[in-house]
């Protein structure tokens, strides 16, 4: 293999794990670890009015709970889940085979992402494609767009941002995962039933919805360097395009 090969897997490790820390499961939270996960309040597009008729998820267990709104979510088909943590932010758009939107990484620059079956196009900004370049000796272009296929070396960095496992293999709690579940309360106008685990001093808790269907909106967490997610636009088609614009091939396997 090349060397020019070998730098764009070692920059997919690199994107890869800063996008790990976007989901609970990628970090071993949900199969059973402590540790706190992320934050979220339900946006206006997942309200529903506060006496509603209850959809029943609060009678559940607290891991059927976690189980049944993430399967909600599933279901829909599709969502828009907005991610911020101390070092990065995205806003994207997700389903089982798309993904469009844009990823900022503190000190290291923002791309925009948009994953279409078996195509990925990636337009870095000139800070990223600066450290990228740097980093790993390739010659790729700012303000152009990467296109290559999800399981290239270089674009599975971008695309595992996306976490398109959320629709097709939606996460279930591990058998080493015992939350307790709250009371239910409203958030942002919204009915909600709180899930949570504590450890360490830290503890993370899962809102779904009470009233409408029982989606899963939102995580809130007490540790600054995991992500807060906040998931809204269920079931709005993410509406992929290949993009206009000068495209430049990710380099050769």
């Amino acid at each position: 293999m090349n060397t020019l090969v070998l730098s764009a897997r070692r920059a997919a490790a690199a994107l890869a794990c800063a996008a790990a820390l976007v989901s609970v499961a990628a970090c071993g939270n949900a199969s059973g670890g402590t540790d706190a996960a992320s934050s979220a309040r339900p946006s206006a597009a997942a309200k529903g009015s506060p006496g509603a008729a209850s959809n029943g998820l609060e009678k559940l267990a607290a891991k059927e709970i976690y189980n049944n709104s993430r399967q909600a979510n599933a279901d829909a088909g599709s969502f828009r889940e907005q991610m911020t943590r101390e070092d990065a932010k995205s806003d994207l758009r997700i389903s089982a085979t798309e993904c469009a939107g844009s990823v900022e990484m503190a000190q290291r620059g923002s791309f925009e992402i948009v994953h279409k079956g078996d195509d990925v196009w990636a337009s870095l900004d000139a800070s990223l494609t600066k450290w990228v370049n740097s980093q790993f000796g390739l010659t790729l272009s700012a303000d152009t767009w990467i296109h290559g296929t999800p399981t290239h070396p270089l674009m599975k960095g971008f695309v595992s941002w996306c976490h398109t496992e959320q629709i097709s293999d939606p996460d279930t709690a591990g058998a080493n995962l015992n939350p307790a579940k709250g009371k239910v309360t409203v958030v942002d106008g919204q009915e909600v039933v709180p899930v949570s685990i504590s450890g360490k001093d830290e503890t993370v808790t899962w809102y779904a919805a009470t009233t409408g269907e029982p989606y899963y909106l939102g995580q809130d967490s007490s540790r600054d360097d995991m992500p807060d997610i906040t998931f809204s636009d269920f079931g709005q088609p993410v509406g992929a395009q290949k993009p206009s614009g000068p495209v430049q091939e990710a380099p050769q396997e």
